[in-house]
């Protein structure tokens, strides 16, 4: 028999619940369904994290207390790659940027500016197009984690996904970068 929530729990095992995903999320939010969600979950040991403020919702893996009690992970850590990481700790820093001069609840880069931020970052080389390559391979892969959202115009704009503020903490953005530029400065001297 299927439940009457069958399509937000296949939604959050697929990823990120966003508020633009209108039927979802606004199914996720009746409370009977919260209530069987987070239950559902919670069964398998999972919890639902939804932030109604910033407009997402995703599965995280249950913490146990119990060092005993060895239950099998659904949900597995993924490391990521320097360029990959680099892009996320500036997208986020641009973010943090966007909400204190309150332009606009959107973080919006194109890709030519996205590129200026990490380019920085990046030793000097004569082969630009590798250079170039791997960037965009980094956008991609960001992309695909649900940090950053290709939106549909002609000029290549993404939007910032404010997913971003719960997987990379503020706290940590500024120290990082500075230890990435002194890296950077090092391999270029």
């Amino acid at each position: 028999m299927t439940k009457p929530y069958s399509h937000i729990l296949v939604a959050l095992l697929k990823g990120i619940v966003y508020t633009h995903n209108l039927k979802v999320w606004d199914d996720l939010l009746k409370p009977e369904n919260e209530a069987d969600v987070k239950k559902y979950f919670a069964d398998i040991n999972l919890d639902v994290i939804i932030d109604k403020s910033e407009g997402f919702a995703y599965l995280k893996q249950r913490v146990s207390e119990d060092e005993e009690e060895e239950t099998p992970k659904l949900i597995q850590k993924r490391q990521l790659n320097f360029h990959v990481s680099l892009l996320c700790l500036l997208l986020r820093k641009h973010l943090i940027e966007n909400d204190r001069e309150g332009e606009s609840s959107k973080a919006i880069l194109s890709k030519v500016e996205i590129i200026s931020l990490v380019k920085p970052f990046y030793k000097e080389t004569t082969n630009e197009a590798n250079q170039q390559k791997q960037i965009e391979t980094a956008i991609t892969k960001v992309v695909e984690e649900g940090f950053l959202r290709k939106m549909k115009t002609e000029d290549e704009q993404y939007e910032i996904n404010r997913i971003i503020k719960a997987f990379v903490n503020a706290d940590v953005v500024k120290d990082s970068l500075e230890k990435l530029q002194t890296y950077a400065n090092q391999i270029s001297e």
